[in-house]
C-alpha cells in the first residue's frame, strides 16, 4: 500500500502567527513543508529545550557530537532562521544555544512545540503528512536521541536501534511511523527508581531489531550525524 493510500491520521497543524513572523527582521521562517524544518524538529524533541524566556538549547555528548553540533546543526540553524548560534562546552557536553523571541514564537505558536517542561509530547502534525517530512523528523529525533548496538542472543549478534522517552505518545507516534516506513518495531515500558528524584519514574522504550530493519532504516530514515554513521557501520561489521 502506498503512503498516500495508507490510513494516515487526520492532521491539524497549530495556528500561529506564520505570517506575521514572516515579516520579521529578526530572523528568517522557513517554509512548513521545508524537509531541514521536520528534521530539525526532530531534534528538538530528542535533545532541545524551549525555555519560557526564548532560550532554545540543544545539549549533545562533547566527545561523539561536537563535529556534528559544528557541521550540521549550526549551519542547519544559519539555513532555517538566519541564526547563528553560540557553541559552547562545559565538562562532557556540548550545547547550542539560541536567544530568539522570534524563534521561540514560531516553534511554540506555529509548530506546537511546548514552552518550559516537555509533557505529553507527541509528533508535530506537519511532520506527519507526507514520507519525505515523516522520514527527516524521524531521522532528526535519532541522530540525537537514539541508539545504534550490537545485540546477542543464542542464534548470534543481530543489530538494535533503541530509542528511551518519558512521552508514551511521542513513542507510539514514533513507532506507527516506522511501520508506515517498513520498519517493525517493539514498544515497551520500563519503571525504575531514579536516585537524582527519589522517586519512581517511568520510561518508554521502542526496539527495532534486525538486518532487514537496520538497513530499512539506512535507506529509508537515514542519517545526518557522523557519529551515528560511524556506529552503524561497526553494527554491521560485528554482525557480518
Amino acid at each position: 500500500m502506498s503512503w498516500e493510500a495508507s490510513k494516515r491520521p487526520r492532521i491539524r497543524i497549530p495556528p500561529g502567527p506564520l505570517h506575521a513572523l514572516r515579516r520579521t527582521k529578526s530572523i528568517s521562517i522557513p517554509e512548513i513543508g521545508n524537509p531541514d524544518l521536520a528534521y530539525e524538529t526532530g531534534v528538538h524533541l530528542g535533545d532541545g529545550s524551549l525555555s519560557r524566556d526564548y532560550k532554545y538549547v540543544i545539549s549533545g555528548n562533547r566527545v561523539n557530537e561536537t563535529t556534528y553540533y559544528k557541521d550540521v546543526l549550526t549551519p542547519l540553524m544559519k539555513s532555517l532562521y538566519s541564526i547563528t548560534p553560540a557553541l559552547e562546552f562545559q565538562n562532557n557536553s556540548v550545547y547550542l544555544r539560541v536567544y530568539s523571541k522570534e524563534l521561540a514564537l514560531f516553534k511554540n505558536g506555529v509548530l506546537g512545540l511546548p514552552l518550559g517542561r516537555k509533557l505529553d509530547l507527541a509528533m508535530p502534525g506537519f511532520t506527519r503528512v507526507n514520507r519525505t517530512r515523516s522520514a527527516n523528523f524521524l531521522s532528526g529525533l535519532y541522530d540525537t536521541d537514539g541508539s545504534f548496538k550490537t545485540r546477542h542472543d543464542g542464534s548470534g549478534d543481530y543489530p538494535r536501534i533503541s530509542l528511551g522517552q518519558k512521552h508514551e505518545r511521542l513513542v507510539a507516534d514514533v513507532k506507527e511511523e516506522l511501520g508506515f516506513h517498513g520498519i517493525s518495531s517493539t514498544m515497551y515500558r520500563n519503571d525504575y527508581f531514579d536516585r537524582r528524584v527519589g522517586k519512581v519514574e517511568t520510561r518508554w522504550f521502542l526496539d527495532v531489531n534486525g538486518m532487514d530493519n537496520l538497513e530499512r532504516y539506512v535507506d529509508r530514515i537515514g542519517t545526518r550525524s557522523q557519529y551515528v554513521e560511524e556506529r552503524i557501520r561497526l553494527v554491521r561489521k560485528n554482525c557480518s
